[in-house]
Parts: C-alpha cells; structure tokens; sequence
C-alpha cells in the first residue's frame, strides 16, 4: 500500500528547492507553486498537454500534485492525486518513453485506488498500454497476454461503474490486442457484453468505431480483404477530424497491413503517406519508427533499394534516438522496488512515529539550511561556467563563419585564376620541383592550396579510411610532401590536422538543428569519420574547448531562442 508521510513530503521538498534552484533563469516563480491548491496546479498542467510541445510545466505540476498523497486525505483528494499519477504517466509514455517510470506512475495510482476503494479503469488501460508496447517492441508474447488481462479488467471495472468513456476505449484495446492472442473468439464474452450498449449519435463516435473496428477484424480472420478495406474506409469517415488524430493513425496503418497481406505492397505505401504526416505533425516518435519500419519493409519486397535505404536510414537514426530513453529491462526491476517500498513504509509506520518524526524534522530542517547554502554557491558556479561555455560557443560559431567567408573568396580568386595544368602536366612538373629532399616557398604554397582544396571540397575526409596517403594522392603529391607542408602550415601532424576539419563539420551539423537534431553525438562522430567515441570527445573538446554535449545544448538553446 501506497504510504506518504510527512518524511517523504519533506524529502520532495528538498528535492524540489534543489532542482529549481539550479535551474536557469526561466526557473522564475516556481517555489511559489507549491503554496499552489491541486485543482490550481492541476488547471496549469492541463493547459500544458499539447501533442507535440515539451510538458515542463504540466511534468512539475503533477508531481507536486502526486507528492501530496496522504491517508488522511478526502476521497475527492486522493481521487486527484490518481489524475496526477496518470497524468505523469502519460508524460513519461508519450513524451519521454521512459517505462520504468511509467510503470512507478501507474503503480501510485494502482495503490492509491486500492487504498481509498476508488475503481479507476484507466489504470489498468495505462497498464495494458504499457506492456502492449514491450511486448510489441521485444517480441515477448507473455506480456501480450498480461496486456490483454489488463485491458479486460478496464473493460470490467468501466462497465460495472458505468463509466462508458473508458469502457469505449479499453475495448478498442481489447479487440486490437486480441488478434495477437488467438483472435475474437478469446475476447467474444466481453464482446457480446459491450455489444449491448446503445449505439447513437449521443453514445460518441468511439463506440461506433469499435462495431466497425470488430466487423473489420471479422472479415481479417475470414481472409475477406476486400470487405476489411471498406469497412476502415468507413471507420476513417467516421473519425475524420483532428480530435481523432491517433484513431486515424491506427486505422490507416491496419489499413496498410491488410493491403500488405494481399502483396499489394504499392497500395500500403500509399495508405501510410497519412498516418506518417499524422507521426511527424505530432512528433509521435513511437509511431514514426512503427511507420518508417513499415515502408522499410514493403519497399524492400518492391525491389526499390534507394527507397527502402531512404527509411531504413530515417528508421535507424530514430531508434537510435530512442534508445537513449528505451529502458525495457528495468520495468520488473521497477515493479520489485515498488513492493521493496511499500513493504518498507508499513514498517516504518509500526515504529515510534512521533519521537522518531521530531528528531527527523529537526534533521531536514538543518539538511535544508545547509543544502540552500549549498545549492546557491552551486549556483553561482554553474552561471559562471554557462557564461564561459556560451562565450566558447560564440567564438566557435564565429570561427566558423570566418573560415567559410574565406573559403568563399579562395573560390572566387581560383575561379578567376589562370588555367591549371592537367594532373599529368602536374606531375612531370613536380617530378623536376622535387628532385631532391626539399621544397621551394613557392612548391609549398601551390601544394598547401591544392591540401586546403581537398579538405575544404572533398566528403572523402570524413571516411574512417581516409588517410595521408589518400591526401597526397588527391593533391597530386607524395604523402612526405604533404606531411611537410601541413606541419610547416598548421604546426602539427597530419591526424590533428584531419581531426580539426572533421570537428568543425560535427560542429556545422550538431548546430543544424532541421537537418540532425534527432541524431546522436554518436552518430554524428560516426558521420564524420570518427571510429571511436572518447577519440572524438577529446579532439572535440582540444579545437573548441566544450564537449560535444555542451556544444550540442548551446546549439539547441540558440535554436529554441531564434538566434
């Protein structure tokens, strides 16, 4: 059982002042929402749900809300702290695709209906939710039966309650997850039951989706395709409006595969122009990988390789985007921790709460002091080193734009420059400039030019195997020339002088926030040139003196800002 004492409270709001306290200067106002009411936080939170918009504000709200669970609370209390958790759950589902703090979230909510005899049926939704997506995402199709058990038990707990929102859609899920757990005929008992309501304009478009949606995954089952097709026709006619954008997604995407069950892989294609826009214009990124996975695939039984590489390329850089928040192996950790704790918290309720209450308060109120002291030299510190890093930034962008106005000019003087001698001319003409072991001033400058043009102009420098080697070849010299000139030119050797152009193309793309904002600092090394990660930071950090990480959120900041 879900037990919040005042231990707990005073430790959320140590972690709060510490959290707030050291964030930036747009962190104005935020120890005042504590003095906040729920239904006032709860208001602000809501207004922050926006498909698609960073929920900072709504994630601070509801965890407030959340960390106020008491027994003592009223129904109506407590009923508002399950809304919060819920709430956070959605967050961390849709937004941050973080599922052992889903699962955290819905374990809260699940102990406090449990607690104060609240039925909730949306809990078990989130449940079913949650382990649909593992299952689907690890092929584990036991925890595609435990989502399917999930989605019943919502169906049951919103029928018997009356609650006819959520019991429209655990059925959509019921039905839906179904087809992967030996079809409509597990869930036909549930189905005749939900079939019984009444079906009307004032019943909601929903429950009108699910007959059709159950008349289509009939004829699936039946193998009549042609009939499944007409029927999510009619489904989109139904729901065809933006309040239904993720309805509409799923509808098309079965839509797709039924089409791709009859090998008409050129009319799947084209069914998921939609449900990709629907992705994209939402930043649904769950549904983004399943869409992008799905043209990888048909394009690849069409034979069209640039178009299948295309997806695979935009599949691939996403997922590996998400893996930085894809956590699935801590979920069953999560859930033992859950009950590690409440095991821990009906002990420590037998204990002698008062004394040990009084000596704790005292405690905190001492760990609060020196914390605040803490945080605000803390602070004070991490302003000064934001200065310092952005001050880096500037110079580097700056350097940067220099560098590319130069080039701009070389090109110009080159273009109006006399003729070249063809490579052959060339090379008889070095034959006899460099006899000997020395170069004249001249030689020098006429192949630092011909080095600077291969650098500046030539993508092959960011291949893992480009070498000294390959330098001399596309400069049209011999590589201990080319070792000469650079040492003499850049006081260096030849791997330095490589690696510095190379970072100034990862700083060119890490700043292209359109082009490769969903890429990682892994990926963007790798494309490059670079073949090792701790290669990449320490060359990184020698030419513009930040991390690429730092370099990355100052580039992000300047975008966010409009700069």
């Amino acid at each position: 059982m879900l037990k919040k004492n005042h231990i707990a409270r005073w430790w959320l709001l140590v972690l709060l002042v510490a959290v707030w306290v050291m964030a930036d200067a747009q962190s104005h106002g935020h120890s005042q929402w504590l003095q906040l009411s729920s239904n006032e936080l709860a208001a602000m939170g809501q207004k922050d749900m926006r498909p698609g918009q960073p929920k900072d504000t709504a994630l601070m709200c509801y965890t407030i809300v959340a960390g106020r669970y008491e027994r003592s609370m009223t129904q109506e209390q407590k009923a508002q702290c399950i809304d919060a958790n819920m709430q956070l759950w959605r967050i961390y589902y849709y937004d941050y695709y973080d599922y052992p703090k889903c699962f955290e979230c819905l374990s809260h909510a699940r102990d406090i209906a449990a607690e104060a005899g609240i039925d909730n049926a949306n809990i078990a939704i989130g449940l079913g939710c949650m382990y649909q997506t593992i299952s689907e995402e690890t092929g584990n199709n036991e925890l595609g039966a435990k989502a399917l058990r999930h989605y019943r038990d919502a169906l049951a707990t919103a029928m018997r309650t009356g609650d006819l929102l959520h019991a429209d859609m655990a059925c959509t899920d019921v039905l839906t997850m179904s087809l992967s757990q030996g079809g409509l005929r597990t869930v036909e008992a549930e189905w005749q039951k939900y079939a019984q309501l009444p079906t009307s304009p004032e019943s909601g478009v929903l429950r009108r989706y699910n007959r059709l949606l159950h008349t289509a995954y009939s004829h699936i089952e039946a193998g009549r395709y042609r009939q499944a097709l007409a029927t999510y026709d009619q489904q989109l006619t139904l729901i065809d409006t933006t309040q239904y954008s993720r309805l509409i997604y799923f509808t098309c995407v079965q839509k797709a595969k039924a089409y791709a069950q009859q090998d008409h892989y050129q009319q799947a294609i084209a069914t998921l122009e939609r449900p990709e826009e629907i992705a994209l214009s939402l930043q649904m990124k769950d549904c983004q990988l399943e869409v992008w996975g799905l043209l990888t695939d048909y394009y690849q039984r069409l034979g069209d390789a640039t178009a299948r590489a295309h997806y695979r390329e935009r599949y691939l850089a996403l997922r590996d985007t998400l893996n930085n928040y894809h956590q699935l192996a801590s979920v069953s950790e999560a859930e033992a921790r859950s009950e590690i704790k409440q095991l821990e918290h009906e002990m420590a309720e037998v204990k002698h709460h008062r004394e040990v209450m009084s000596i704790i308060t005292l405690a905190l109120l001492g760990i609060v002091a020196l914390v605040s002291v803490f945080v605000y030299f803390l602070y004070r510190k991490n302003a000064a080193l934001k200065r310092s890093n952005r001050s880096l930034y500037q110079k580097n962008v700056e350097m940067l734009r220099a560098e590319e106005e130069e080039r701009r000019m070389r090109r110009a003087l080159q273009a109006s420059a006399p003729p070249q001698p063809s490579p052959q001319e060339a090379e008889a003409s070095e034959t006899v400039k460099y006899r000997g072991s020395t170069l004249s001033d001249n030689d020098k400058t006429e192949l630092l030019s011909r080095i600077l043009d291969v650098m500046e102009n030539n993508a092959e420098i960011f291949s893992p195997e480009f070498s000294l080697e390959r330098l001399a070849a596309l400069a049209d010299s011999k590589y201990k020339y080319v070792s000469q000139v650079i040492h003499e030119h850049s006081n260096q050797n030849f791997n330095n002088f490589l690696n510095e152009y190379r970072i100034k193309e990862a700083c060119k793309r890490i700043s292209d926030i359109e082009h490769y904002g969903q890429y990682t600092i892994e990926a963007i090394s790798a494309g490059v040139g670079f073949k090792s990660r701790s290669t990449f930071v320490t060359s990184f950090k020698r030419v513009t003196g930040l991390t690429p990480s730092q370099y990355q959120r100052l580039a992000r900041d300047d975008s966010d800002s409009g700069n």
